[in-house]
């Protein structure tokens, strides 16, 4: 049995320079995370009739939460990380559920880093391109943009950002990871790898194919507004570029 003064005292950590260098990306990658889920301009004011129709319309006070939460998630799995595998009490009282692949270089971590570190850039860069016409709820442009990223594909910043959510659901929301340290062991043990349809591995490609699905919808939405906006010169630029890989798709 755990006495209260143990859940807070911190063990000595002998973490070495791979370690350190590897809480460091976790930090990195979270702040990156932050900056593009930062809407780089305010929503549209007014009533919704006189806005364009957004079926996936982001709400501000949601996507505050989200981007504080999730850096939050990327601190503490980044301080499990230096004590692993004997974190701190206090914030990890099942140590025995982490999966070492989640808190060591492997080739999960590995993947899920540099796959944030290679496109959350280009999310940010479309933002900067996009100018004051990137909002996170649709809205009326000032104008086309086709250069920069946008004369290659016409949503640069829609399969960045679903890399980027894919990638934080397939670290931090593992049950073997940072929500193992609070779940009950035969949880875990259930839903990760005996439960017969593998509960955590089905719902991430439900939630990966439901995030697909989202990104279409807002895409048509958007796609019909621009078309309303600017007419024969968006139908000319549409049939010249792919939506989201250059020259493919």
């Amino acid at each position: 049995m755990i006495s209260p003064l143990q859940y807070f005292k911190i063990p000595p950590t002998s973490a070495d320079a791979g370690t350190l260098a590897l809480a460091i990306a976790f930090i990195l990658v979270g702040y990156l995370t932050y900056l593009c889920w930062t809407p780089p301009n305010s929503n549209p004011l007014g009533p919704t009739a006189a806005l364009p129709r957004d079926h996936i319309g982001i709400n501000t006070g949601a996507i505050q939460a989200r981007r504080f939460i999730t850096l939050s998630l990327w601190v503490l799995h980044a301080i499990i990380a230096v004590y692993y595998p004997s974190p701190p009490v206090v914030i990890c009282p099942n140590p025995d559920n982490l999966s070492s692949s989640l808190f060591t270089w492997s080739t999960y971590t590995t993947v899920v880093l540099t796959t944030i570190v290679i496109v959350a850039p280009i999310r940010l860069l479309a933002f900067r391109q996009l100018g004051q016409n990137f909002t996170f709820r649709l809205a009326k442009p000032k104008e086309l943009v086709k250069s920069g990223l946008y004369s290659y594909v016409q949503h640069p910043s829609y399969p960045t950002n679903w890399l980027i959510l894919a990638s934080n659901v397939a670290l931090l929301l593992r049950l073997d990871g940072i929500l193992g340290c609070v779940l009950p062991s035969w949880v875990v043990s259930w839903a990760m790898w005996s439960g017969g349809f593998m509960v955590w591995p089905a719902l991430l490609i439900v939630l990966g194919l439901l995030g697909l699905y989202g990104i279409w919808v807002r895409v048509k939405d958007e796609e019909a507004m621009l078309k309303r906006e600017f007419g024969k010169e968006w139908e000319e630029y549409h049939w010249r570029t792919k939506r989201f890989i250059p020259g493919v798709f």
